[in-house]
């Protein structure tokens, strides 16, 4: 029996060696999983620093991009307005000058017209006068005279213009 109690013996050394390596494997485990984790939050922590410093350094060079441009908005606004000025002045300047154009040529057409319109009077009453001077002959034979000895219509007077103004008198003369 001795020997049943040897080997009892030797499996509880045995038991007792294995259980010991058990815990020191354990003990390594944890002290690995320690270590393992205290690494991954100090890469954590310096990940999540660098990410901090960087995204201080987009919010620095964001505000200093708004703020250029900022003033390069004010800069093209300020030139579309200046733009808009001077555009406004040339159309008022170039409104101006036609609108003095029209009126030289308005004024033009109405002087010839009033120059046109007189020749006709002229000829007309030149035709009337050598019409109403046939008329007058008409009982006696024709014999051709000449120009000089054609006596000269007689003149009428004019009415003086009264309130109507120029242009009613010389509208009643030409109705006659």
């Amino acid at each position: 029996m001795a020997e049943f109690a040897d080997r009892m013996k030797s499996f509880t050394d045995h038991l007792r060696t294995s259980i010991q390596m058990r815990n020191e494997a354990l003990a390594q485990v944890h002290s690995s999983t320690e270590d393992l984790r205290d690494r991954a939050r100090a890469f954590m922590d310096q990940t999540a620093d660098e990410h901090r410093n960087r995204a201080e350094e987009l919010h620095a060079t964001l505000a200093a991009h708004r703020e250029e441009t900022r003033q390069k908005a004010a800069e093209l606004r300020e030139k579309h307005q200046e733009s808009l000025r001077k555009s406004r002045t040339d159309m008022h300047r170039m409104l101006s000058e036609s609108r003095k154009a029209r009126q030289d040529s308005v004024n033009e057409l109405r002087n010839s017209f009033e120059h046109a319109r007189n020749e006709l009077a002229m000829d007309l009453r030149e035709a009337s006068y050598a019409w109403r001077a046939f008329a007058a002959r008409q009982d006696e034979p024709v014999a051709f005279a000449s120009e000089s000895s054609v006596p000269a219509p007689p003149k009428k007077t004019e009415p003086k213009p009264t309130k109507g103004g120029k242009r009613r008198a010389q509208a009643h003369h030409g109705s006659r």
